[in-house]
């Protein structure tokens, strides 16, 4: 049973680049009766939807309405992977409120009828969905479908977030802030509720060097406070409070 799962995803570490990577995530997907696919990956708390690394084969023109309406908000299969870690099987009746029927009904214009949504939860907060999608069917047969395939959808969700690791590292290290050393320590304590006077202290340096360097990291964060960059900062990882 062990080979069995394991020999097939071995095609997602054997991939040569992104691009054939996530054909073999397709393909094993498609061997289990599903044939789209979206892998998506919040890099660090705080980060936005907008953020995330993603790769899909949905229809474009679905994809483009989906961020223009900002349906990630509001699409239960994402707010199910956000708190769950349990795999979400779904179709019509999982889209409850009138915005998310609403939502629902472009999507079966664009063949997104019915599938499986597996929880992403990396060891560095990371936080994504692996969604397999099928065509129309009965809940019925949605369900012996997935139960069917289950261990390997699991096996395929995890080894396609571990081999996927080389390509969402050089996609988080382009949202994440570089700061300078200098930088990181005004950070840290200003996350610790240090003033700017008592920083310059540390320092031993002026209060003006202080605000110098706190008016470059509002500007890497985009943000208009120092406590909000040191909550994103801590969010992401970049400091700790210990």
């Amino acid at each position: 049973m062990s080979r069995l799962l394991i020999e097939p995803v071995s095609s997602l570490w054997n991939a040569t680049d992104e691009n054939s990577w996530f054909r073999a995530l397709c393909l094993l997907g498609r061997r289990c009766g599903f044939d789209q696919a979206l892998f998506a990956v919040i890099p660090r708390r705080g980060m936005r939807f907008t953020d995330a690394y993603l790769r899909s084969n949905f229809d474009a023109c679905w994809r483009e309405t989906y961020e223009a309406q900002a349906f990630a908000r509001i699409d239960p299969t994402v707010l199910h992977c956000l708190q769950h870690a349990s795999p979400l099987v779904w179709s019509a009746s999982v889209f409850a409120d009138e915005s998310q029927q609403r939502m629902y009904e472009q999507a079966r214009t664009h063949g997104l009828y019915s599938g499986v949504s597996l929880p992403i939860h990396g060891p560095r907060q990371e936080v994504g969905i692996l969604s397999l999608v099928c065509g129309e069917q009965s809940r019925r047969e949605l369900d012996k479908q997935v139960r069917r395939h289950l261990p390997m959808l699991t096996l395929l969700r995890d080894a396609a977030f571990d081999a996927g690791q080389r390509f969402l590292t050089p996609h988080t290290e382009t949202l994440v802030p570089k700061l300078t050393p200098r930088e990181h320590e005004c950070l840290k304590w200003t996350a610790q509720g240090k003033s700017t006077w008592e920083i310059a202290r540390i320092f031993g340096c002026s209060e003006a060097t202080v605000n110098f360097h706190m008016a470059n990291i509002r500007n890497k964060f985009g943000v208009s406070s120092r406590s909000a960059a040191a909550v994103k900062a801590t969010r992401m990882g970049l400091i700790d409070l210990d």
